[in-house]
Order: structure tokens, then C-alpha cells, then sequence
């Protein structure tokens, strides 16, 4: 290795440089995306999502308010001019059904929306006054419904406009309404703590889910650095495991170059399926990638399962190892066998002889190391009375 030449490499560093350079550039793009703007607004499109949310609630609470109203005044709750107050509910239902026509997700942010919206909190409010000033005190309960929801719907400016207007007009209805002093200043006192308590489960509410938005951006962003890594490494390692055969010498001698670049391939694979997975290494493909340059066949039996990083390594180092044991000292067909639960069992059979012979050896005692200190399991040679072999891998199943 020592005597291999270097020109070559140094050459192509400033190209290299250069092709990782809009990489560098696009994860500090990823970077930049946590960053304040891209903050502030994806806060802006969950306030409008849940500001749609609310004025889709706010249909089926006017029905709910017609209905009531409805069964008022059928009732006879002592309005002063009941076909008034009916023509006024009638027009309120209208208008309830217009506004559910209205695709009020896209027009909320704009003027449009704005301004219907404005109509909508002024035509409620004047409905509730009327059917408090005509129709008696009992429907001043209507305000429980109407005060929370436009302190929700509503933002910024506009949210206390409408709130001062609403706090308004309750002082103007308990001025025309004969009711105590005492349950006139009960009523408002609820209704100003039912808008204080909407205000404030709807900013504990955004706050939360703003908080889990910027928790899922930012494991994103990690996935995606992750990603790079592993491409990053798998390429490196690949390369490793070239400019070790580049100075492969011929004959006997270059088994274990041979040997040792397989051991580099096999970790790259499980880095290559890093990239292509949530960080999670499906045991069915990398065993298939591993034994796909064997040369014999291989067949795979492996159930569905999915292993981290750590223990994706070491199986697919122990696998690569067994295999090559396999079609080097055994005989084909070579099977592998991988079975999941509470334990996770490997089986590489093949159908040679010569279990004594090729139970020492440096790669095997690298399974057994591995197994043992790294997944802390056992690994075992077997000899069944059918005259094969079998390496057998027991582990414990780490939950993914």
C-alpha cells in the first residue's frame, strides 16, 4: 500500500472539493430553514389552520344558536315583537349558510376574508342585542357562544376592536335591560372570563403545536444530515475498500486483501441502506446486498424486520463473514435464514463438510467476538446428521 501512487488523488481533490461544495450549501439551506422567517411562518399557516378550524365550529354553533332561538320564541319567552325577532333569526340562518359556502381556508389571510369575517362578527353581534334588548334577558346567554368565538377567529387589531365592541354593546344591553345589579354583574363577569379562558387554551393550544412543528422540522432536519453522513461514508468506505484492492498482491497473499475489503463492503451496505431508509436497516435487504456478489448462489429466508445502525453493522459484518466461510470451505447450496421475536436467530448452512477443520480461523473468531461482545449473543457451529453445516447466531431483539 505504501508504494501505491498518490498523483491521481491529490489531483482530483480540488474537483472533489468542488462537487461537495453545493451539498455543504444545500444543508445550510436546511439550517437556515429553523430559522426565524421560516419560523413565523409556519406558525402563520398553523394560526390560519386553526383559525379555519374555528370558523368551521362556528356553523354548527349558529345552528345550534338558531335552533335555540327558534325554540324561544315558539315557547313565547315574552318578546315584545316576536315576528321581528323571527325574521332576524331567519336572516341569521341565511347568512349561516352563505358563510359555509365561502372556502374561508384560502380566503382568511386576504382582504376578502377579512372583511367578510368583519361582517360576520358585527351581524352576530348585532343579532345577540337584539334578541337580548326585544326578547328578554334569557337570551343574553347567547353571549357565552358569540364573545369566545370572535376572540378566536379574530387577530390582532381587529380582535380587540371586536372584543371592545362586544364589551360595548354588553354595557349598553345591561343598561336596557331590567335585571339586578347583582346578575348584571355576574353575566359580565362570566362572559369576560369565558373570552379569558378561550384566549387563553388557544394560545396554550398554537403554542403547543408550534412547539411539535419545530420539534418535527428539527428531526428533519437531523434525518436529512443523517442521510448525508451515511452517503458520505458509504462512499468513503467504498473507496477504502478499492484502494485496497488497488494494491492487491497476486497469488495466495491477496486473500486477505480480498477478506478484508468484503468486511469494508459490508459495512458500507448497511450505510447505503441508511440512506434509503428512516434510519432503520431492513434484515431481508441487507442480507440480500451482502450476498449479492457471492460467488455461488445464496438463497434468503429472512421474515420483515427492521434493525438500527449499530446492530445493522454487526449482523451484516457476522453475515458477510459466514458467508464467505461458507461458499469458501463449504459447498453449495448455501441458505441464510434470519427469524425474529424475542431473540433474532441467523443460520448460514451450506452443504460442505469439515466443521473441525474450519472452526478456527481469524474470521471466524471475529463473528464470535462480535456476537459476543457487540450484540451479546452466541454463535455456534453445528454438524446435522445430514452431513452439513450450520453457523448458527443468537441475539437478544433490540426494539426499534
Amino acid at each position: 500500500m505504501s508504494s501505491l501512487p498518490t498523483d491521481h488523488v491529490s489531483a482530483a481533490w480540488p474537483s472533489a472539493r468542488a462537487a461537495l461544495l453545493p451539498r455543504l450549501g444545500s444543508l445550510r439551506s436546511l439550517r437556515a430553514g429553523l430559522g426565524e422567517g421560516a419560523v413565523g411562518e409556519r406558525d402563520a399557516q398553523l394560526d390560519l389552520g386553526f383559525r379555519f378550524a374555528a370558523v368551521q365550529v362556528g356553523y354548527w354553533l349558529g345552528w345550534a344558536s338558531i335552533v335555540v332561538v327558534v325554540a324561544g320564541l315558539a315557547l313565547d319567552v315574552g318578546a315584545q315583537h316576536r315576528w321581528l325577532l323571527l325574521g332576524a333569526t331567519l336572516a341569521a340562518a341565511a347568512a349561516n349558510t352563505t358563510a359555509m359556502a365561502i372556502p374561508w381556508r384560502e380566503w382568511l389571510c386576504t382582504r376578502r376574508g377579512r372583511l367578510l369575517l368583519d361582517l360576520w362578527c358585527g351581524g352576530l353581534i348585532a343579532f345577540v342585542a337584539l334578541l337580548v334588548v326585544d326578547g328578554g334577558s334569557n337570551f343574553s346567554l347567547l353571549l357565552f357562544l358569540a364573545a369566545p368565538f370572535i376572540a378566536v377567529v379574530q387577530i390582532g387589531w381587529r380582535r380587540s376592536f371586536w372584543l371592545a365592541a362586544v364589551a360595548t354593546t354588553c354595557s349598553v344591553v345591561t343598561a336596557l335591560t331590567p335585571l339586578s345589579a347583582d346578575a348584571t354583574a355576574m353575566r359580565l363577569a362570566l362572559v369576560a372570563a369565558t373570552v379569558a379562558v378561550s384566549l387563553g387554551l388557544v394560545h396554550a393550544i398554537r403554542r403547543e403545536a408550534s412547539a411539535h412543528r419545530r420539534a418535527a422540522a428539527r428531526a428533519e432536519v437531523e434525518r436529512t444530515l443523517a442521510r448525508e453522513a451515511n452517503h458520505r461514508i458509504k462512499n468513503d468506505l467504498q473507496t477504502a475498500a478499492d484502494l485496497l484492492l488497488l494494491g492487491r498482491p497476486d497469488g495466495p497473499e491477496g486473500t486477505r486483501f480480498d477478506e478484508t475489503a468484503a468486511r469494508i463492503r459490508s459495512i458500507a451496505t448497511v450505510h447505503r441502506l441508511l440512506t434509503e431508509g428512516n434510519d432503520r436497516v431492513d434484515g431481508a435487504a441487507l442480507l440480500q446486498s451482502i450476498t449479492a456478489d457471492a460467488p455461488v448462489p445464496v438463497t434468503i429466508h429472512a421474515e420483515p424486520g427492521m434493525f438500527d445502525a449499530a446492530t445493522a453493522q454487526k449482523l451484516g459484518l457476522v453475515a458477510n463473514e459466514l458467508v464467505t466461510n461458507a461458499f469458501r470451505h463449504g459447498a453449495p447450496p448455501i441458505v441464510v435464514r434470519l427469524s425474529r421475536g424475542a431473540q433474532t436467530h441467523l443460520y448460514v448452512e451450506d452443504c460442505g463438510g469439515g466443521i473441525i477443520k474450519r472452526a478456527g480461523g481469524f474470521g471466524l473468531d471475529l463473528v464470535r467476538s462480535v456476537v459476543e461482545r457487540g450484540l451479546n449473543g452466541r454463535f455456534e457451529l453445528h454438524a446435522p446428521s445430514t452431513g452439513c453445516t450450520r453457523a448458527e447466531v443468537v441475539f437478544p431483539t433490540v426494539p426499534t
